[in-house]
């Protein structure tokens, strides 16, 4: 299996792919921007790669902004979910069902198989390819302009995976979800989900997820039948995905007041943690301090000690005026979940607030050191925080890493140049510039 692959394409060259096709979507994609959001999905992602056996810093996932139902993996081990899909999902571990498929595309290398197949040997035109597609389900215009530039519209059916691939991609994602302490089941539900979707779709088109991944309901059956073989998993750990699903209720609504109507109808139905984060997450943004505090209270009631809920609840601490108040949940929370962003990113900005610059540079140094996967944004604002205290040098360097985790490396170049005019010569720091400066442009693309 490797050895055609690799002919077509290498390792390298995938991810080379998969940088270039990135550039394109994060400037053509509605991509979610919100930490916690994606945080939670990289979580669950890094969750089943570690399953698969596989190094989690060659995955990074992503949600879309978009209502289609899609999900997508592409070169280099990017793997991206839509809005429409996430909802369609009832359970964690159907999500999870539909990231470990997509994960076994990865690492499967079934883009080289593809690749070999089509004899596809071009680097930019294969991004240009699969980026066309991707970029069309947002945009059928901007799609039709990419796959323009110099594609012919016979090589797009290049991109759709056989049937033998999605079965090897169910079989081994259906192996990732048990390892990963998943109900192996989930995978052929999120399918009929799918399925059951796309026969209600009134729009008489093919959802998007299928047109890319042919279902049939023999592979419903292939996939029930070997999850029967494996150990059945209870569902009892729900509560981070139904948070996670209120608030991207929240933040990716076009009508908050009518939102608000929504989720007060679901509390009188049933009082559960997730309706009362969403009116308490309502209220908030809406600047209603009272009322946002009285859903807390009733938050609080339900789920005590989730970090989520705290976090929140920190939020509305500094919302009303309370710094002291949240910097010490913040403070108390970062110590119990040191790699969790999203709860630094707050204690940050509230240091910075209240100008406590070298603390806050500590802070910021001490979680990208720490952390395997730093997130990106710790750069940028150490690189604000830097600048600030007259650290010019330094505060250029983080810039470079914050864009080069974008595969902005002509950018990244730029900083590790403007860094380089601020150090002494022969320095350790300038011999430490030098040999990044090295390493991005052996990355840039040419």
């Amino acid at each position: 299996m490797g050895e055609p692959a690799d002919n077509a394409l290498s390792p390298l060259e995938e991810q080379a792919i998969g940088r270039q096709m990135m550039r394109q979507i994060r400037a053509s994609l509605p991509l979610t921007r919100d930490t916690q959001l994606n945080e939670y999905i990289n979580t669950l992602g890094q969750q089943l790669v570690q399953a698969s056996g596989r190094q989690t810093t060659s995955f990074n996932f992503f949600i879309v902004q978009d209502e289609s139902v899609n999900a997508f993996a592409i070169p280099g081990g990017y793997i991206g979910v839509n809005l429409g899909l996430i909802n369609a999902m009832k359970y964690e571990d159907q999500l999870a069902g539909v990231l470990a498929h997509e994960i076994a595309h990865v690492t499967q290398r079934h883009h080289a198989r593809m690749f070999a197949i089509g004899k596809s040997r071009s680097l930019s035109a294969a991004a240009t390819i699969l980026a066309a597609i991707l970029i069309g389900q947002a945009s059928p215009e901007a799609g039709q302009a990419a796959l323009a530039a110099g594609l012919a519209a016979t090589q797009q059916s290049t991109i759709n995976f056989t049937r033998s691939n999605e079965i090897e991609a169910d079989r081994i994602g259906i192996d990732i979800l048990a390892s990963a302490e998943f109900d192996p089941s989930a995978m052929a539900e999120s399918f009929e989900i799918l399925q059951r979707k796309n026969r209600l779709n009134t729009a008489g088109l093919q959802l998007e997820y299928l047109r890319t991944h042919p279902l049939d309901s023999k592979r419903i059956a292939e996939a029930s039948n070997r999850a029967a073989n494996l150990e059945k998993r209870d569902r009892d750990k729900q509560l981070d995905f139904n948070l996670f699903k209120a608030r991207m209720r929240v933040l990716t609504t076009r009508d908050p007041a009518r939102q608000l109507l929504r989720e007060k109808a679901h509390w009188r139905q049933q009082a559960t943690p997730e309706t009362a984060y969403a009116l308490t997450l309502l209220h908030l943004r809406g600047n209603r301090l009272k009322d946002a505090k009285a859903w807390m209270d009733q938050l609080t009631q339900l789920t005590k000690d989730h970090p989520t809920v705290l976090l929140l609840s920190a939020e509305l601490s500094s919302a009303q005026g309370n710094s002291a108040k949240s910097k010490r949940q913040l403070n108390i929370l970062h110590a119990l979940f040191p790699e969790r962003f999203s709860i630094l990113e707050m204690l940050l900005e509230q240091t910075i607030d209240d100008r406590q610059l070298g603390d806050a540079r500590d802070l910021a140094t001490a979680y990208i050191r720490h952390t395997d996967t730093p997130n990106p944004r710790a750069y940028r604002t150490l690189a604000s925080v830097q600048q600030q205290l007259g650290e010019v040098a330094a505060s250029h360097e983080s810039l470079a890493y914050y864009f080069a985790e974008f595969d902005e490396y002509d950018r990244a170049a730029n900083q590790l140049e403007l860094a380089l005019r601020h150090v002494s010569p022969g320095s350790q720091d300038e011999l430490r510039l030098r040999a990044s400066l090295n390493v991005v442009r052996g990355v840039a693309p040419r």
